[in-house]
């Protein structure tokens, strides 16, 4: 099921943060471990998760600023090879797959026997409805996307 639309008071129809998560949310099934929001200063925003990353707050940190450090800098080269659709990282125990989107970077840990590309098309199913829904005449989008 996609995001469903309400109506503010205004009878502007928007994606609400509350909806975009709970179609996030519906991605934690077997294999997904973590969803969270890297704003552009490279902080957590927001995190929805089956199991904790184990580290310390000053890790996490550092670990979300490196992905969006990363994500930054493969930007200078949108103009040679077009913009980057996601990143994949592959490690000893987990994958990690980054998506870019407007406000940061959508990360989500990945245990080994998920498919990232089974993920990466659910997640971009969610992250185009909400784009057209964008892209419509009046519609307001979650501030993240």
């Amino acid at each position: 099921m996609l995001a469903k639309l309400s109506v503010s008071d205004d009878l502007t129809p928007q994606l609400s943060k509350s909806e975009f998560f709970t179609q996030m949310n519906s991605l934690l099934e077997e294999g997904v471990e973590y969803v969270g929001i890297i704003n552009k200063n490279g902080r957590i925003e927001e995190a929805i998760y089956k199991n904790e990353m184990n580290m310390t707050k000053e890790k996490k940190e550092m670990f979300s600023m490196t992905h969006q450090l990363h994500n930054s800098m493969q930007s200078d080269f949108d103009e040679e090879f077009g913009s980057v659709n996601y990143t994949i990282t592959e490690r000893e125990n987990s994958r990690f797959v980054s998506i870019p989107i407007s406000k940061g970077i959508l990360l989500v840990k990945l245990n080994k026997s998920m498919d990232p590309f089974l993920f990466i098309n659910k997640t971009a199913g969610i992250l185009n409805f909400a784009k057209l829904l964008e892209t419509s005449n009046g519609v307001i989008i979650n501030e993240y996307l």
